[in-house]
């Protein structure tokens, strides 16, 4: 057990600290344009998710600002799309770069509780991480799609 409660510390530890690092990331710095972020063709703009009922499943996974509602308030659209839609997308790309990210120091696992124990942990964390994967790499698509029609529309309705 004492492998257990190692591997528990420690990536409730990882957790709170990626989430955090996460935060920091500046927006700047996230191209949804490009790899990874940019969907690849077999996704189709995110419709390969449908196959896994990702839109009615989504909003029951805990995150974080469920967690710590005070803390984290929870990230929406504003009134304002055009402008809160870039924001978003970022977010979901950096959501996505973080819990990518939580594949690799998992491992440390596999030292802190030898044998199958830590071999469970691992396998368990990372499947526990692919929904929130595959969160963001549906909903980013349709943000964009939503947010070039919106460009679209308002750049036909400006006056020549």
């Amino acid at each position: 057990m004492d492998g257990f409660l190692k591997c528990f510390v420690y990536l409730t530890s990882l957790g709170m600290l990626s989430f955090f690092v996460g935060r920091l990331i500046p927006k700047s710095w996230i191209n949804p344009d490009i790899f990874p972020y940019k969907s690849f063709q077999f996704e189709n703009d995110g419709r390969i998710y449908e196959q896994f009922s990702v839109k009615k499943w989504q909003n029951k996974l805990l995150d974080m600002s469920k967690i710590f509602p005070k803390i984290i308030p929870q990230k929406k659209i504003n009134n304002n799309l055009q402008e809160s839609l870039p924001t978003m997308i970022k977010e979901t790309c950096i959501a996505e770069l973080v819990h990518w990210f939580l594949f690799i120091p998992v491992l440390y696992c596999l030292s802190l509780w030898e044998g199958a124990g830590g071999v469970v942990i691992v396998m368990l964390y990372e499947f526990f991480n692919i929904p929130y994967i595959m969160i963001q790499r549906y909903n980013r698509p349709r943000l964009i799609n939503t947010l070039k029609r919106m460009e679209k529309r308002n750049s036909s309705a400006m006056p020549v």
